[in-house]
């Protein structure tokens, strides 16, 4: 199969995922409508929040308000786009548990793929525009207003960050074939996750270190809004670009890995 017949392949299989998940939201409107206001009330509170500390002082870090909140909005970017996209990493200890998986292993269909992207959550990617809408807005606000360049190089660190974010996805799917009670780490990379909120430079170097190159919350998150405001050296880039592609290509060895030492429920 040539590399553009597997593409199509798996937009068809996304697609058909993502109407059963749709489906399923609309079977279930009343839920479906509190889940999505319970998102909008915590991000409108959280941003309420970072603008009430402006009424304060006038930076944060060293950055000021539109700079904080530029943070803040990228990190609410790459959470829901990820959580809109590999939400299905969240039922995979189910599937192992009750050897559903290996009825996705008999099919053919990438089993990785599946797993990720069996539950696409329509209310998160409805959540993106309004978020793509204030980026634009906050940085038509920022006192250096940003060029194509800075644009491009932001747009270009977000997919290297959603890179990351998958790889850590594909570790923990890896992680709970090994150990079926190992839910706890895709939670622990929820909790870290957090961090990207604010401005790196509020937490210690040591902080700083830990979430940048064991933890790369702060390459996912932060790097873009830093090359937006010209903070970044080119060095920092080109290793953000290396790291994403390192850390995807250990997580997919360490799935082969995993699928290699899988027991089925039949066995």
């Amino acid at each position: 199969m040539s590399i553009m017949n597997a593409i199509r392949k798996y937009i068809r299989i996304w697609r058909q995922l993502s109407s059963l998940a749709i489906g399923s939201y609309w079977s279930n409107r009343i839920d479906s409508a509190a889940y999505l206001a319970g998102k909008v009330f915590r991000f409108g509170f959280f941003l309420l929040m970072i603008i009430s500390l402006f009424s304060f002082t006038d930076e944060l870090a060293g950055y000021s308000k539109y700079e904080v909140v530029l943070f803040f909005l990228t990190f609410n970017l790459i959470d829901v786009l990820s959580q809109a996209l590999f939400r299905g990493i969240y039922a995979f200890r189910g599937d192992i548990q009750r050897g559903n998986f290996d009825f996705v292993l008999s099919k053919p269909v990438n089993p990785l793929f599946y797993s990720l992207s069996r539950l696409t959550d329509i209310l998160d990617i409805l959540f993106l525009a309004p978020i793509i809408l204030l980026i634009i807005y906050v940085m038509g606000k920022l006192p250096s207003l940003p060029g194509p360049t800075q644009v491009l190089l932001y747009v270009a660190l977000v997919l290297a960050g959603m890179v990351i974010i998958l790889g850590i996805h594909i570790l923990s799917a890896s992680i709970t074939i090994w150990k079926i009670e190992s839910e706890n780490f895709i939670w622990l990379y929820r909790e870290a996750m957090t961090i990207g909120r604010f401005p790196p430079e509020v937490y210690s170097p040591t902080i700083r270190a830990l979430f940048t190159f064991i933890v790369p919350v702060i390459i996912a998150v932060a790097f873009p809004v830093k090359a937006v405001l010209h903070t970044l050296d080119w060095r920092w880039i080109l290793f953000a670009m290396v790291y994403a592609a390192g850390f995807l290509g250990f997580s997919l060895l360490v799935w082969k890995a995993s699928l290699k030492a899988y027991s089925s429920a039949s066995s």
